[in-house]
């Protein structure tokens, strides 16, 4: 089985490296039969030079860390320290260097960066004489901040040249650090004490004492859920909006690591060196058990496949072993959820032509709560298959009072058929019965019932109907997160009005001025969008979205051509960041507010035209060293120079992105006295051509309204 390409700006080593540890999990580094019953091979073992007791994970590989070196899964060794005892290690999320925290003979640490282009290539260190003993470190999943801990302060550095970005003082000097995913919050801990922190404000949220010591703590993805794992072997799972117990899960023996799988339905802990269970956290009584043979499990991380599939990662003796956990099935809930919320923002746009009238009377509180149930049951029903092929039906007993027949499955809860007591003689065994027009809904253990039913009995050749179409609705998933009020639904389809009358006064004076034709299409849409803010309190995010597309034979000349990237270079471009100038100097400037914070994730793409030579960079835009950016969906670096120039379209594609940035702070008026984070993404296509060379912006006011 072949990995996707991972996307790394590292040294031809580390490439190699990482992408024959990639290719192992086809073939092992030791010879290992596959499971019985399966053509896939399911357990792995990369060796190691030495035991690792920690590991970090990046894209689909994860790096371990021993007391004497840190390595790559395939074992290249990246640091070592013969004189020294490594005790704590971060990868950044880019993948482009580390750091990691020595401890000497005489107990003194020492905090040191790490590149991954050149193994043992120190690029910066740790000043402990100006900010004290380093004790952990953490990076924020955007790869812009690290922090370290030291006796008194978490100080804020950023990862490229170290400067100090500010400190938090805490109350200990913490063992481990862990930031949220969304990086709202970091939580510290150290013996029996765990502290969790505000990030943004920089403010204490909870402050516990277990009278335990406390092994591990994780979050899940969706940083919703905060897990602390301590060596009573108890995992004590809290709500993050509030950070109140949510449930305890208890029997989990020495819990010494554990780690969320990827969409957050299950716990893997370590509940001893040679054992791990894996929880599923919405039925907890649902557990399984990982045996390893060769012991010595200290740590515990779920990294995904080429596929996005789940993968065990786990200490061993001198490897890193991984597990395929075929077995875990996918969080249906949050399935259901995830793509209701999807069909609903579009189900409440207001339709071309629609007038205001129309649109109130066609989605309001009523329409909106059955329009939803609707895309859950025909989402439900999809993912649900015909399960009931798979099913063995037996017929129950007859309640006379209320005239229904329990029929029950093997696999799936009892339905109640509503039949006439004249008719009941007729039921006299299940394979008389013909099961047609099957609708699903999903429970909140995560398992699916039949919410609607044709039933035929060939016995009588009558029709009857099971109809619980009406059952509760998914509340346990919080969707009353998700809800906007109709006022502001209606203030926001006002708004869109507005936007889009701008975009067709921009495009014809563009047009007539012959910058663009009627051949490039520019899009505008917004819509408000529910969220949680790092205090728990509800708010409400805007969020405004600016792309084009130009037909292809007319891109060469509207759009970017081969190795531009300026964006008065392009028609359309300017011709889009025209209309977000007008709109947030005009009737969307009341978003434009001193201090308030503004999220603006802007994509640049290139085409996959090789670039024979180097493309003069004129340094408008500053030099960039290990930038974070999103590419292809995987967070990474890029570095572009004056010095060095563009040699691959990913560079290019990230100075369509950075001009986009240029044009914004020098022309939009007030935006500067945002607290703006810019979010890049680099895209280069497989194809040639110059429909693949363009920009898009989106902008988060966040707490807008």
């Amino acid at each position: 089985m072949k990995f996707k390409h991972l996307q790394l700006i590292v040294s031809a080593t580390v490439v190699t490296s990482m992408l024959s540890s990639a290719a192992a999990w086809g073939k092992s580094s030791e010879k290992e039969e596959p499971e019985k019953h399966s053509s896939q091979k399911t357990e792995y073992r990369f060796k190691q030079p030495n035991t690792p007791v920690k590991l970090a994970p990046y894209s689909t590989v994860a790096f371990g860390m021993s007391p004497k070196n840190v390595a790559t899964m395939r074992g290249d060794v990246l640091a070592s320290n013969p004189s020294a005892s490594f005790t704590n290690f971060k990868v950044i999320p880019s993948g482009v260097s580390f750091g990691v925290i020595s401890v000497n003979n005489k107990g003194i640490p020492k905090l040191e960066f790490f590149s991954t282009e050149e193994p043992d290539q120190s690029i910066s260190k740790f000043n402990a004489k100006r900010y004290g003993q380093p004790r952990s470190l953490a990076y924020t999943s955007d790869a812009r901040r690290v922090l370290v801990a030291t006796d008194t302060a978490l100080v804020i550095f950023s990862p490229q040249k170290m400067e100090n970005l500010g400190y938090i003082k805490i109350p200990f000097a913490p063992e481990d650090i862990v930031i949220s995913g969304n990086d709202y919050f970091v939580a510290l801990r150290s013996g029996d004490r765990v502290a969790v922190y505000n990030l943004e404000e920089k403010k204490l949220r909870r402050d516990w004492k277990y009278g335990v010591g406390v092994n591990d703590i994780t979050f899940n993805n969706g940083s919703t859920e905060m897990a602390v794992l301590t060596n009573d072997g108890v995992a004590t799972i809290y709500d993050t909006r509030t950070y109140n117990i949510k449930t305890d899960i208890d029997n989990l023996g020495e819990a010494l690591s554990a780690t969320y799988n990827i969409d957050g339905k299950y716990l893997a802990v370590a509940t001893s060196p040679q054992t791990i269970e894996i929880i599923n956290l919405v039925k907890p009584t649902d557990r399984n058990t990982v045996p390893v043979e060769t012991a010595s499990v200290s740590d515990v991380i779920f990294i995904p496949d080429a596929n996005d599939n789940p993968v065990l990662a786990y200490t061993t003796e001198k490897a890193i072993g991984a597990k395929r956990l075929q077995s875990l099935q996918p969080f249906m809930n949050r399935l259901v959820a995830d793509e209701a919320d999807r069909l609903m923002d579009e189900w409440q746009k207001m339709m071309p032509g629609e007038s205001m009238q129309a649109y109130s009377e066609r989605v309001n509180d009523e329409s909106r709560k059955r329009q939803r149930r609707l895309f859950e049951d025909e989402i439900s029903t999809r993912l649900a298959g015909d399960l009931v092929s798979a099913q063995t039906l037996s017929l129950g007993n007859y309640d006379r009072t209320n005239g229904v027949l329990a029929l029950s499955f093997s696999e799936m809860p009892t339905i109640y058929l509503p039949v006439p007591e004249s008719n009941i003689s007729a039921f006299q065994n299940a394979g008389d019965l013909i099961l047609s027009d099957v609708q699903y809904g999903v429970m909140p253990d995560d398992s699916f019932e039949i919410i609607y039913a044709k039933v035929f009995n060939k016995v009588d050749g009558k029709t009857y109907e099971y109809n619980n179409l009406n059952r509760a609705s998914m509340d346990f998933m919080g969707n009353d997160a998700n809800v906007v009020s109709l006022d502001i639904l209606r203030q926001q389809q006002m708004e869109e009005i507005k936007l889009q009358q701008l975009r067709e006064k921009v495009i014809e004076e563009a047009t007539t001025n012959n910058v663009i034709s009627n051949h490039t299409n520019i899009t505008v849409d917004s819509k408000v969008m529910p969220d949680y803010d790092a205090n728990g309190e509800k708010i409400l995010n805007y969020v405004v979205n600016f792309t084009y597309q130009v037909d292809p034979e007319f891109s060469a000349i509207e759009d970017f051509r081969p190795g531009m990237y300026h964006v008065s270079e392009s028609g359309a471009a300017s011709s889009m960041l025209k209309i977000v100038k007008e709109a947030f100097e005009g009737d969307f400037a009341k978003y434009i507010q001193q201090g308030k914070k503004l999220k603006i994730n802007i994509s640049g793409t290139a085409d996959a035209m090789p670039i024979n030579r180097i493309i003069p960079y004129d340094g408008s835009y500053g030099d960039f060293e290990n930038e974070p950016v999103n590419e292809n969906g995987q967070l990474t670096a890029v570095t572009v120079t004056k010095k060095g120039g563009v040699r691959e379209n990913r560079q290019l594609a990230f100075l369509r992105a950075q001009g986009v940035r240029d044009f914004l702070q020098k022309n939009v008026e007030n935006l500067s006295n945002m607290n703006t984070d810019f979010i890049y993404n680099v895209n280069v296509s497989e194809d040639k051509g110059s429909e693949f060379r363009r920009i898009t912006a989106t902008f988060t006011f966040v707490d807008a309204l």
